[in-house]
This record gives structure tokens, C-alpha cells and sequence, in this order.
């Protein structure tokens, strides 16, 4: 797999992208949460399937959707605190926005062992078509409107994610759109920046559509995945897997609950919350890891790991975010873009326990080896 060595635009370029996105987010008509999640969609599948040359991107909109799929998944579930109650994502208070409709009704049909994982398989690619439609219709085409509004529609287009036709019943025919050259780069660039400015954004509209949360401080954890809880169910595997030792350290583990579950790309800079991004650690071994990412030495195991990985039954049963599991191919990707960034930045990478190192082009061989 090739990996992208330098970044073709320029700060400036990046900085006037940065301003269209947020002028989205200011100045757009929002009548539901669906812009928030397309431009984080969006901005995901750049990071998973473009790189940093500046060229166009064709992005077929069935990963679109798949996108739109995690974001929704943890949203679709009652809030704490407000008894049966969803959050509201849109500005109709008697009809549910459909996204969370139809994820709310596939996620129950999700949930259990792998004999259920199996019946699931069919309305996983029902959910992802349905939701297709969903973008094609209500989204694509509004997303890059903005400036003042006229008989409920916006006055001027600035098209310069990508292009598309003029309305929703020619937009229903993609399959798949163009970004524009320099947008998948920028979005790689700037997806820390984006995805707080966008999920600030959306808690914001959140709060303001569902006056009885007030200043709830726990509705961004909610809504974007914080919760870290439910990996805990791969521990007995990891545990199996790594003959009981510490991923990092190769210490002995007592049991399963004596280790914490982690992320080895870490949940801060890229939600990844499945099995081919998990490892089982030590506590010290994890609280000292915390958010930074891991080095070269341990990016080579968990690459060759990966490489091979094969998912019992079992454990792919318990698989619940979104209706495809992310695959290997996906895990090296971000951790492609990850990694090159904080080469880029001077990042230090976190060797072992209180050791920091710089990185160097190794880390390009460890995925490689993958």
C-alpha cells in the first residue's frame, strides 16, 4: 500500500477551506443535524480512502453512508436521564428524523450472539441503502448552501466540496460523488479542526432542539462516542490472543479484567471502536499511553497482528457499531494519515512506560509489513 509522504497544499489553501467550512456552519440552513454528519462523513472517507497529493477524490456514497451509520448509532438510543426519549435531530417535534429511525430499529436487531449477527446481515445492506437515499435526497444538494434565505431556500451555492445537480430528484440518481482537488487533503489536514468545530456545532443545535437537556455536560459524550464501556466485551479474546500479556509491555495480565481494553489508534484522534484497533494492556501500561500514539516497535506488531487477523465467531457477534466492520485495510489507512501527521508536526511517539521517542520513516516499513 502506498503511503503519502508530504502534503501538495498549502497553509493558506488550507486556511481559506477552513473558512468555507465554517461559513457552512454559521450562515446554512440547518431544519435537522444531517449537515453535521456529512461533513464529518465526508471527512472520514477522505482520511480512509484519499491521500495527501491534492488530486480529486470519487467517493462512492454507499461509504457515505456507512459513515452516517456510526455517527447515528449511539444518538439512536434513549438519553440518560430523559427516560424513553431520543434527542431530537430535527426541527419536526412529532416525527423523528428517518436517519435515527431507521438506526434506532436496526441497532435492537444488532445486539446478541453471532446466530443474530447473521439474520442482521441482510437488513445491515437494507440500512445502508435506505440511507443513501436519505443523503441523496435531503442533504447533497443543501449542504454547501448558504447566505440569506428566500421562501425557505438559500441564495447562493458555494459548490466547493464538490458538484451536483441542481435538486433532489436528479440528486437521488448518484452513486457516488467527486471531491473536489485539494478538498480530501485539506479535510486529512485539518480533520482534528474540523471534527470539533462540526461537533460543537451540532451539540449546540442539539441543545437548542431539546430545551429540557439545559447545559447537560455529559450530552458530547453521548453523542459522539465517549462511552468507551462496550469494548470491554473483547477483553476475554485479546486476552486469548495475546497469550495473556500486556500489548505493550508483554507483562503478564492475571486475567482479562485485570487489563484495560485500548485503542491503539487512540479514540481522541480517530473514533475507531472495533476489534482490528483494540488491544489488551496493563493499566500502567495504558494510563501512561493515554491519548499519544504508539511507536514504531509496537505499530510493526500490531500491523503483522492485523495482517492476519481472523475474527471468531464470537466476537463478530458482538460487533454493534455501524453495519460493516471496519477491516484492516480501514485500520491502516488512518493510521497512514495518523501517523504521517505527527511525523509532519514533530510528534512524539510513546515508546514505554514515561519513554517518548521521535518518529522516523520506520513507521512506513511497520505498515507496509502489514
Amino acid at each position: 500500500m502506498p503511503i503519502a509522504t508530504g502534503n501538495s497544499v498549502s497553509a493558506e489553501q488550507q486556511l481559506a477551506f477552513l473558512r468555507r467550512i465554517s461559513r457552512i456552519l454559521e450562515e446554512g440552513k440547518f431544519t435537522s443535524t444531517y449537515k453535521f454528519a456529512m461533513l464529518l462523513a465526508l471527512t472520514n472517507v477522505a482520511v480512509t480512502q484519499g491521500d495527501d497529493s491534492g488530486k480529486s477524490l470519487d467517493v462512492d456514497l454507499d461509504d457515505v453512508a456507512r459513515e452516517f451509520v456510526k455517527l447515528y448509532w449511539g444518538m439512536a438510543r434513549p438519553y440518560p436521564g430523559l427516560g424513553d426519549e431520543l434527542l431530537l435531530q430535527n426541527q419536526e417535534k412529532k416525527k423523528r428524523a428517518k436517519l435515527v429511525t431507521l438506526v434506532a430499529a436496526h441497532s435492537v436487531k444488532s445486539h446478541g450472539k453471532h446466530t443474530r449477527h447473521r439474520k442482521y446481515a441482510p437488513s445491515a445492506a437494507s440500512l445502508i441503502s435506505q440511507t443513501r437515499q436519505t443523503i441523496t435526497k435531503d442533504v447533497l444538494y443543501r449542504l454547501q448552501n448558504v447566505g440569506p434565505t428566500k421562501n425557505c431556500e438559500t441564495t447562493k451555492a458555494d459548490r466547493f466540496i464538490y458538484d451536483h445537480p441542481p435538486d433532489a430528484s436528479r440528486c437521488t440518481r448518484l452513486k457516488a460523488i467527486t471531491l473536489k482537488p485539494g478538498v480530501a487533503a485539506c479535510m486529512r489536514s485539518l480533520r482534528g479542526v474540523i471534527a470539533a468545530m462540526v461537533q460543537a456545532r451540532w451539540a449546540q443545535w442539539v441543545r437548542e432542539h431539546n430545551p429540557s437537556l439545559g447545559t447537560d455536560r455529559g450530552l458530547e459524550g453521548f453523542m459522539f462516542g465517549a462511552d468507551r464501556t462496550p469494548v470491554r466485551a473483547y477483553a476475554d479474546w485479546l486476552y486469548e490472543l495475546q497469550n495473556g500479556r500486556c500489548f505493550y509491555t508483554n507483562a503478564k495480565i492475571s486475567s482479562p479484567a485485570a487489563g484495560e481494553v485500548d485503542h491503539f489508534i487512540p479514540w481522541s484522534r480517530y473514533a475507531l471502536d472495533e476489534p482490528v484497533n483494540l488491544v489488551l494492556a496493563s493499566k500502567r501500561a495504558n494510563a501512561d499511553k493515554s491519548d499519544h500514539i504508539a511507536g514504531s516497535e509496537h505499530l510493526l506488531v500490531w500491523a503483522e497482528r492485523n495482517a492476519a487477523l481472523q475474527l471468531p465467531e464470537e466476537v463478530a457477534g458482538h460487533i454493534a457499531r455501524g453495519a460493516v466492520p471496519a477491516t484492516w485495510q480501514t485500520a491502516r489507512s488512518v493510521a497512514a494519515w495518523m501517523y504521517e501527521a505527527a511525523e509532519r508536526d514533530g510528534v512524539q511517539a510513546w515508546e514505554s512506560i514515561g519513554e517518548f521517542g521521535e518518529l522516523d520513516g520506520r513507521w512506513r516499513r511497520c505498515l507496509a509489513a502489514g
